[in-house]
């Protein structure tokens, strides 16, 4: 979560915190403005002062779990000696990132199941959808220009298959809590991506 520096920022940290505690412990439909009245101590004056209504901290908590998701997955990148081993720590650090981050994730299946009638949560899906998928995209078009990656491989293409990817572990994952092995799944899908990519293998 962001540097707080003021009153404002801290009271508005605070309600998106319980917030995102409530909806990970309990679901999405436990956030309710008396549930954070009581978690917080604070009057409802108090926490619609700082957001209009229950819709705006949902999207609150889905921007700032996105946020750390992002903090995360750059670091890990950044951290990558080799192309390869970025492209490991965007589908490590994306699929853990949202299966440990549950609000986040209780927060899109919600988007999901209202996507035709809720307009605002479905902008807010389809840009960080494209989001993800461009910069999957700008990654193994780096590694193609630079010889480390298969050029014949389709990127906007396979940034699709990445992003289907991390949502279809963290879904599954969600529904079938403790069904899926998500280190063993990651393992396998970086392994699959990697042969995809390997110059070597042609």
């Amino acid at each position: 979560m962001p540097e707080v520096t003021t009153v404002r920022e801290l009271r508005r940290a605070q309600i998106i915190d319980a917030a995102r505690n409530l909806i990970a412990e309990r679901g999405l439909e436990a956030l309710t403005i008396g549930a954070l009245e009581k978690t917080l101590d604070f009057s409802r004056g108090v926490i619609t002062y700082h957001f209009k209504n229950k819709h705006d901290i949902v999207h609150a908590v889905l921007d700032h779990t996105v946020a750390d998701i992002d903090d995360v997955a750059g670091r890990a990148i950044g951290a990558s000696a080799d192309r390869e081993g970025q492209v490991r720590a965007v589908l490590e650090s994306m699929v853990r990132g949202f299966v440990e981050h549950r609000d986040g994730g209780q927060v899109l299946l919600a988007f999901w199941g209202r996507l035709q009638s809720d307009e605002r949560g479905a902008k807010v899906n389809a840009e960080l959808f494209d989001r993800y998928r461009c910069q999957a995209e700008a990654l193994v078009r780096e590694g193609q220009n630079a010889g480390d990656f298969c050029v014949e491989v389709d990127a906007r293409a396979l940034s699709t298959v990445l992003v289907a990817l991390v949502i279809g572990i963290c879904v599954q994952a969600y529904f079938q809590a403790g069904a899926v092995d998500v280190s063993a799944t990651v393992e396998e899908a970086v392994r699959a991506i990697q042969s995809r990519l390997s110059v070597s293998s042609r």
